[in-house]
């Protein structure tokens, strides 16, 4: 039987933890969950005082990005949600936990279906 690879997105690690249980109770034996950002590194933001620490871009203050250079910091200010523009889709609850399920044709339905239930975006 042909493999398939199932991704559904998350808002909260909470949901998540549910689906990969009941998955992993119902047999589902290649299940995965990962956190991903839409910015690269680690959350290095340490910024104590504005004024006599100079941040890395507004991007960094208000995202939490760890921006790498100048370029890479101005490109990640324009966001609207680090700019405060109308058109922000709110940080404030990404979709940045995925859950990855690998499995046969004949289940792909049931696992389908069980991400949905839990709250996952296919």
């Amino acid at each position: 039987m042909k493999e398939k690879s199932i991704i559904a997105y998350f808002r909260t690690e909470k949901n998540v933890q549910k689906a990969v249980q009941e998955l992993k109770e119902r047999g589902f034996e290649t299940v995965q969950m990962d956190r991903f950002s839409q910015f690269p590194g680690e959350n290095v933001v340490d910024l104590d005082n504005p004024i006599s620490e100079s941040p890395s871009s507004l991007a960094s203050i208000t995202m939490g990005a760890a921006i790498s250079s100048r370029d890479a910091g101005v490109l990640a200010a324009a966001h609207p949600d680090a700019s405060g523009l109308s058109g922000a889709d709110g940080l404030d609850a990404p979709e940045d936990v995925i859950v990855t399920v690998v499995t046969d044709e004949a289940r792909e339905e049931e696992a389908r279906s069980l991400l949905e239930r839990a709250g996952g975006r296919l």
